[in-house]
């Protein structure tokens, strides 16, 4: 094997033409960027490490992995309201890693920073005797006072979400060769879903634009748990109504087969859709852009799961109780 280059020869060849297109990065010359908020705004911060074989599969395609360490970041600050300004990178590549695969990731990371027009900015580049690993932080913009939280949801209000569940938990299965009957087209888009999340922006920024008072969140770790977080920020409770969820084509076609998956629909994660609350007159002003799936009660951390039948059940932090 060819032997691969230094740290510095590294950053100069493959992630240095990235942070070009934005000056604060000061072409990766210097210890750290330099940069300012647009006026009037707040900075919204957030990070996230991903570990091969933890967060991504190590045998995944390289341009994939790229666009799901960009991505998982840009759905946080989504779930804050927040504009996208820039990310810092830091990569630890594993030794036996061919520096081939190194430029496929830093070619398809930096296509997937100019579609979403954020910056590299900086970070490090390192290499490991253990998994590859990435951590990555996102900074953005959101109006001074105006950014969303988790802790602003109220009794009376009413739940609803982005584009469809549990379609990255079934994608996932999938790989794993566990829904072998499952046409190709289905087993497909489900498996793009797992690989490539969509970051909701412009859903948030249609709840920057309403101008309501909206409570949202990320569904990264699965609806039964992340409901959760929202309920213990706002002290409150919900009602999730199963017949009401969104579910992709290759999802339904999942459980006519296999109706014990609703408990990965339910639990599973990756979706990195947006879970979003808010009076019901702020949410219609969302139009067809969300779901509504629910209620908001004052029964301060209990979540029950309302099944077609009209049978209440407790849903775990992982699916649910029982289904009768």
């Amino acid at each position: 094997m060819a032997a691969r280059s230094g740290e510095f020869d590294l950053i100069a060849r493959y992630f240095a033409p990235i942070a070009g297109r934005d000056p604060a990065a000061l072409s990766l010359k210097d210890d750290a960027a330099v940069f300012s908020p647009p006026s009037g705004c707040e900075v919204v911060v957030t990070t996230d490490a991903l570990v091969a074989d933890v967060h991504f599969r190590s045998i995944d395609e390289p341009e994939l992995i790229a666009q799901k360490v960009l991505r998982v970041n840009l759905s946080d600050l989504a779930a804050m309201g927040a504009k996208a300004g820039g990310v810092v990178l830091t990569t630890g590549y594993n030794r036996d890693l061919p520096e081939e695969w190194i430029a496929r990731f830093a070619k398809s990371f930096g296509e997937d920073c100019a579609h979403f027009d954020v910056p590299l900015l900086g970070g490090d580049t390192v290499g490991t005797p253990g998994p590859t690993f990435f951590s990555l932080t996102a900074f953005g913009y959101v109006p001074a006072g105006r950014a969303l939280r988790r802790d602003a949801a109220r009794p009376g209000d009413v739940l609803a979400v982005t584009g469809t569940l549990g379609d990255a938990a079934l994608g996932l299965s999938v790989l794993m060769g566990k829904l072998p009957d499952l046409d190709e087209k289905s087993a497909q888009f489900l498996r793009d879903r797992y690989w490539v999340p969509q970051p909701r922006m412009a859903e948030s920024q249609s709840c920057m634009a309403a101008g309501g008072r909206f409570a949202a969140m990320d569904l990264s770790d699965g609806l039964a748990g992340d409901s959760r977080k929202i309920c213990s920020a706002s002290n409150v409770g919900m009602i999730i109504h199963q017949d009401a969820i969104p579910l992709s084509d290759a999802a339904k076609a999942v459980l006519e087969e296999h109706p014990d998956c609703w408990a990965q629909i339910l639990g599973g994660g990756d979706d990195y859709e947006l879970l979003i609350t808010g009076s019901s007159r702020d949410i219609s002003s969302l139009g067809d852009t969300v779901a509504v799936i629910g209620s908001v009660t004052d029964q301060a951390g209990q979540v029950i799961l309302q099944t077609p039948n009209g049978k209440m059940a407790e849903l775990a932090p992982d699916g649910f109780d029982h289904f009768k």
